[in-house]
């Protein structure tokens, strides 16, 4: 829903006319509605919708906000009354719709109810809309499942830890979402991928303190895990998983930044309804995990402080939740859809929420968040940059939480980033080199010995 003033649709309507597709600077949306087509009413004249076009996001504009793509325009015959069409608008999310249409992103539900409140004021301007709407067959199956919920949290906890560490996602061969024709057995996402290892073959938890008696039942455990290298970094990933997908009751993210020398923690939250539109309702089980949550963060405040400009961080918490939507049916190769709040914010939110749902439980919908969440790319910028996290590693005293979410009936994304070795000839055996020498140009002073450096 786009209002516009009618110098700047002149201006729009020069560049199509040239271009056959112009651009305007909005305010910024969802990650998940970035790249997919969209259908864009505009309004020139106040109160009225005036024009529908075809639009997409691809990318930000210079200004911060988002640059959306125009094409297709029409022009109505004549204004539609903008008072008339949320007069019309009925069902559940008709607040949202009701909303929307005064300008910003609708979500799908809200554009369904707005489009046959639409067809209810002007059949003819809802023809024209509709005919800009590629009505293509839906996926044969985009019924959520535990199995699918999992498969897709797990690939966003990877990608996730991918871009913190700088690695390519691309390196993650693995498809956005859960084939149908899929063994009923599968644990992870790694146990279709042929190149991965258990986790008694890694060299990342060989070195620790065997008198520990949590570390060695952490070390007991054989876990699909697998290594990605890129450059002088090299993120270690470990699915710990005790049940098949169908039977797991979600995912948790622990990044571990030996870089850094910090750890964060995410616990992943589904909101319920096709577009999440029915909220979260906090459960016995998330105030077991804050609870569990609450004691390890008891346990590392008693770690003495590092003083350090390294170990600086904006806060103490190194626990997240992420909320996602429960409908899985994208197909990009990026995030999961949903925002991060630090463990400890939740807990004053729940205390401040007065939203109560129908049958007098709390429930808590993104909106209820305003402005005060992080993006995926908030997130990880913040862990990437050491601002996030614990202040440093503790293995000792970390060990026992890991047990605990090791022993329980859930899945856990243990990643881990090392710098490489400085030497090729230290690096683990059978882990591949990325090093190339490069002979540099003629050097600046005559008769010194040139340098070989190492990339």
């Amino acid at each position: 829903m786009l209002t516009l003033k009618a110098d700047r649709l002149e201006e729009l309507e020069r560049d199509l006319a040239g271009n056959s597709i112009c651009s305007q600077a909005i305010p910024k949306i969802p990650m998940a509605m970035r790249r997919k087509p969209m259908l864009c009413f505009l309004s020139t004249k106040k109160g009225y919708l005036t024009h529908v076009a075809r639009s997409v996001v691809y990318y930000a504009a210079e200004s911060g906000k988002d640059k959306l793509e125009i094409w297709n325009l029409i022009l109505f015959a004549k204004p539609v009354s903008i008072a008339r069409i949320r007069s019309k608008i009925e069902g559940r999310q008709g607040w949202r719709a009701r909303k929307a249409i005064t300008g910003g992103h609708v979500s799908s539900v809200a554009f369904d109810l707005i489009m046959a409140a639409l067809l209810q004021v002007d059949p003819e301007a809802a023809k024209f809309a509709e005919g800009l709407i590629n009505r293509s067959s839906p996926p044969s199956d985009t019924t959520p499942n535990n199995a699918k919920i999992n498969w897709a949290y797990q690939r966003d906890a990877v990608i996730t830890s991918l871009e913190i560490a700088g690695i390519p996602k691309e390196q993650l061969k693995i498809k956005s979402q859960l084939d149908e024709n899929s063994s009923d057995e599968l644990t992870s996402i790694f146990d279709i991928n042929e190149t991965v290892t258990t986790i008694e073959d890694l060299a990342i938890l060989q070195d620790l303190d065997n008198t520990n008696e949590d570390w060695v039942f952490v070390k007991r455990q054989h876990y699909p895990a697998k290594t990605f290298v890129n450059g002088e970094a090299k993120l270690t990933v470990i699915l710990a998983n005790k049940l098949p997908l169908e039977m797991q009751l979600g995912v948790d993210l622990i990044y571990v930044n030996e870089t850094m020398k910090s750890v964060v923690f995410v616990q992943y939250k589904m909101f319920a309804g096709t577009d999440g539109e029915d909220g979260y309702r906090p459960n016995d089980q998330l105030a077991i995990e804050i609870e569990r949550m609450h004691e390890a963060a008891a346990t590392l405040a008693g770690v003495a402080t590092d003083e350090s400009c390294d170990g600086y961080r904006f806060g103490s918490d190194p626990f997240f939740l992420k909320f996602c939507s429960k409908l899985l049916s994208h197909e990009t190769g990026s995030h999961v859809p949903g925002i991060y709040v630090p463990v400890g914010y939740w807990k004053r939110l729940l205390k401040a929420v007065t939203r109560q749902g129908v049958r007098g439980g709390t429930v808590v919908h993104a909106e209820t968040f305003g402005k005060r969440y992080f993006t995926p790319t908030h997130f990880i910028d913040m862990v990437a940059r050491g601002w996030a996290g614990t202040s440093a590693l503790q293995t000792d005293v970390l060990a026992p939480y890991l047990r605990d979410m090791l022993a329980g009936k859930k899945g856990v994304v243990l990643a881990i980033k090392s710098p490489l070795p400085a030497n090729p000839m230290d690096e683990d055996e059978g882990l591949p080199t990325h090093h190339r020498v490069v002979k540099p140009k003629k050097p600046r002073y005559p008769g010194r010995k040139p340098k070989t450096v190492e990339i």
